[in-house]
């Protein structure tokens, strides 16, 4: 006996009669949804625990289901779709719900018969069962929850399309770890839970734990719910967990579960069957790369054209592209593709093409003067996978251990994070033997090192030593820079002498071997080393002529600090708009950096104070004093000079309390504040002359000496020196005379 869906009565159901007991009740049902008050959700799966977080993806989704008929949630394994599928439909109103499920199927024709079944749908004699499903959704308001539906998606889209262009008020929301390509489609790519996979660690173990573990724990399992609930239920502490991640596919399994969810292997292996022969075996030789990987990596590891297979693997949901355009599969999906790396017996054959193809990456720091953009940006785009090659793709002997580990360090430097990555490279250099091939490159890095941590006796050491290994082995390609690493090391020690002999040596060899870029880098070093040493005219020509090739064929970073050279030169000049563009010019270059851009609204800063806004330039002064002591970046002590002067003259110009209050401005600001402030367009204006500065200048025009002005003032020689060379570059003077002259006038 069956219960008739429209007034309850209990009848003999017939072929004709599945639902209803009588065409009066079909009718009946009929109005009452064509009227829009059908509100029956059945047939969604029961949860036993409480639904976490995903709020805005639900959101999304809601909008779009309000837009398009036919709307798919594509993701990996484990990710979550059917379980957002289902409180999604839940929040529809007003709607019928049937739920579809396709996980259990095997044939392409049990397909139709999961629809007609979910509907209340059955076979008529003599007519297909498609035909009679379409006829009796005709008039139905119905939303049909489709779940699973990766391992039959040809024919469900067949199914789908002739539902929508014949049924005008069905919907599907389909679950798929690949779209269907069905008419008008619209897919919505389900990505880990973020920061709600903390929350639902946490309610599924009914217990706290450690915040910082928990998370370590979520990002490692790339917020897959599933891998999450999965280890949430583990009677694992936290911390014992985190540090087992890396067997996670023994780990997370549930017995209780269904076959495919009862364990993280299970749920990615059900993906991974549905590969052809070439898709999987891509899949594994892919697993070696966890820092993502572009089309010429793949082809590397692949062995030919990889386009056909990785796009079907992007397909399936499993490698996903990022917004960079480089591809990157999930952790948990990469553990799972080197078991199946390791059956194959391909590792060894893999690994080799990795480490062959990255050390391929950093030749050109072997055998050129300078790298280009393009070269460092490689290198910065493969750290993580260079990292994971040294750790454990390359033998402990292996000569290319020198060149991975100088590359690490090469990243950390710009990254402005370097004493692991250089003990890793000390360590391997001491291992290495005298004719390594990758060692005079290992040992330049080892200068720059040692300069950075000012143990500058070792950095000119390192120097010389690569120097002369080049030497020995005919090099001479990329002596202009280890001259340039030179000149770096003695500017540690002091030693002004050596370091300008070594930088015009270095342009020496760069102009020899037709070296333009690299020659230009050297000779803005040169200039900056002029500049300290008084030489104006000498400072301007270098870096002038430099800049322009810079523009074209340097990387940002570098162009920025020529940039920032011809603004010290400027403001030595007294040309403070030009001044202040430059640095200002500088400073936005290195936005991204605020590291970077410190000595670039330091420049700022005193191009404010010779314009008379001395609390704004004590602001931005003591800011950058906060940053360099946080990042143990001290100035160049040229430089230094030029702001402790700076600060002294603004603490004589401003009131006790305006100074202070200019110090307690400057302490509290961040790096991003004190930068947007630095950019203020209002910086440069009209000059303005400080208290002070006016009686220095009437002193003057009455005809004092420096001597007799610190005497009256009761102030030093030297400070009243610094206040007469401000005003006039402040004025665009050049004599006193002048300034007496401009003082009667004013």
């Amino acid at each position: 006996m069956g219960i008739c869906a429209s007034c309850g009565t209990e009848y003999a159901p017939l072929p004709s009669r599945a639902r209803y007991c009588s065409n009066a009740c079909r009718q009946r049902a009929y109005r009452r949804r064509s009227a829009g008050t059908s509100t029956v959700v059945a047939e969604l799966p029961g949860y036993d625990d409480a639904f976490v977080g995903r709020e805005a993806e639900l959101a999304e989704l809601l909008l779009l289901l309000r837009k398009h008929r036919m709307l798919t949630v594509v993701g990996p394994a484990g990710v979550g779709k059917t379980r957002l599928a289902v409180e999604l439909a839940r929040r529809c109103r007003r709607t019928e719900v049937r739920t579809v499920e396709l996980g259990r199927l095997s044939r392409a024709d049990q397909v139709v018969q999961a629809f007609a079944e979910a509907v209340g749908v059955y076979q008529h004699a003599g007519v297909a069962l498609r035909t009679t499903l379409v006829h009796e959704l005709h008039h139905r308001r119905i939303l049909l929850l489709v779940d699973n539906c990766e391992h039959l998606v040809e024919e469900c889209c067949e199914v789908v399309d002739a539902l929508l262009s014949r049924c005008p008020h069905v919907q599907v929301l389909a679950t798929s770890r690949e779209a269907l390509r069905s008419i008008g489609e619209a897919v919505y790519p389900l990505r880990g839970m973020g920061a709600d996979a903390a929350r639902l660690f946490r309610e599924r173990a009914g217990a706290g734990g450690d915040h910082h573990t928990v998370e370590t724990i979520c990002a490692r399992l790339d917020g897959l719910p599933l891998a999450v609930e999965l280890a949430a239920r583990l009677s694992v502490p936290p911390p014992e967990l985190a540090d087992r991640l890396d067997h996670r596919l023994d780990l997370l399994t549930d017995a209780g579960e269904q076959a495919r969810h009862q364990s993280l292997r299970a749920a990615i292996t059900w993906s991974h069957d549905l590969l052809t022969a070439q898709e999987k075996e891509l899949f594994r030789r892919l697993a070696l790369l966890p820092g993502g990987f572009g089309l010429e990596i793949a082809e590397v590891v692949h062995g030919r054209s990889v386009i056909g297979p990785l796009t079907a693997l992007q397909a399936k949901s499993l490698v996903a592209r990022e917004n960079d355009g480089r591809f990157r599969m999930l952790e948990s999906i990469r553990l799972y593709a080197e078991e199946r790396l390791g059956e194959h017996g391909e590792r060894e054959v893999t690994a080799e093409r990795i480490v062959a193809w990255l050390c391929e990456k950093g030749e050109p720091g072997v055998s050129s003067s300078i790298l280009t953009p393009g070269q460092v940006q490689a290198q910065h785009q493969e750290y993580d996978n260079v990292a994971y090659a040294f750790a454990h793709l390359v033998a402990p002997r292996d000569d290319r251990r020198l060149m991975l580990a100088t590359m690490l360090l090469r990243v950390c430097f710009d990254r402005g994070y370097f004493a692991q990555a250089g003990a890793v490279l000390m360590q391997v250099l001491h291992q290495s033997p005298a004719d390594a091939r990758y060692r005079i490159l290992a040992l330049e890095y080892a200068s720059l090192l040692a300069a950075h941590e000012q143990r500058h006796e070792e950095a000119v050491e390192h120097a010389l030593e690569a120097i002369a290994t080049a030497e020995a082995g005919g090099q001479d390609l990329i002596m202009c820079r280890l001259y340039r690493t030179l000149a770096h090391a003695h500017e540690g020690l002091g030693d002004a002498l050596n370091a300008a002999r070594a930088l015009r040596r270095s342009i020496e060899y760069g102009a020899r071997n037709g070296n333009d870029v690299s020659v230009a880098v050297s000779s803005q070093n040169l200039g900056w080393r002029l500049l300290v040493d008084g030489d104006t005219d000498g400072a301007a020509h270098l870096v002038d002529s430099a800049l322009p090739v810079l523009r074209v064929h340097a990387r940002q970073d570098v162009v920025a600090i020529a940039v920032h050279t011809s603004g010290c030169i400027a403001l030595e000049r007294g040309d403070l708009a030009t001044a202040g563009a430059h640095f200002a010019e500088s400073a936005r270059m290195m936005a991204e950096t605020p590291r970077a851009a410190v000595e670039s609204i330091e420049g700022r800063g005193l191009v404010a104070m010779a314009s008379g806004r001395h609390e704004l330039g004590v602001r931005l002064l003591v800011a950058c004093q906060q940053m360099r002591t946080t990042w143990v970046v001290p100035p160049e002590p040229w430089w230094r000079r030029k702001m402790a002067t700076a600060l002294e003259l603004s603490r004589e110009s401003l009131s006790p309390a305006a100074f202070q209050r200019a110090l307690a401005a400057g302490r509290s600001m961040d790096a991003r504040h004190a930068l947007e402030t630095a950019l203020d367009k209002e910086i440069v204006r009209d000059a303005v002359l400080s208290d002070r500065q006016r009686v220095v200048v009437e002193l003057v025009a009455q005809g004092l000496t420096n001597a007799q002005i610190a005497a009256k003032l009761g102030i030093s020689h030297r400070t009243v020196e610094s206040h007469v060379h401000n005003v006039k570059t402040t004025l665009n003077l050049s004599s006193r005379t002048q300034l007496a002259a401009w003082a009667r006038t004013h």
